[in-house]
């Protein structure tokens, strides 16, 4: 059974964008095997892509993404001092 998630994200600028692109990209290389995952982004908005035979897989990954983007987003707000909120949608 192939499996494949989606996660799209309209983040707030495209600062912001090309700021978790260059974060995530490392991460994202060498997948273990039998798993794609590709990223594309345009404007401020930002998609993931996972597929795998191994919806276990396709899933973890897209958890591992939400932690790495969590973690981004504290990191992006304390680097913005006082005037760095998070954009509730």
């Amino acid at each position: 059974m192939r499996s494949k998630a989606i996660l799209a994200l309209r983040l707030s600028s495209v600062k912001v964008r090309k700021s978790l692109e260059s974060v995530l990209a490392p991460d994202n290389e060498g997948a273990p095997r039998g798993l794609r995952l590709s990223t594309t982004g345009k404007g401020s908005a930002m998609e993931f892509r996972a597929e795998s035979d191994s919806p276990a897989s396709v899933l973890s990954t897209i958890l591992a993404l939400l932690r790495d983007i969590a973690l981004f987003q504290e990191v992006w707000l304390l680097s913005q001092g006082e005037g760095g909120r998070v954009q509730r949608g």
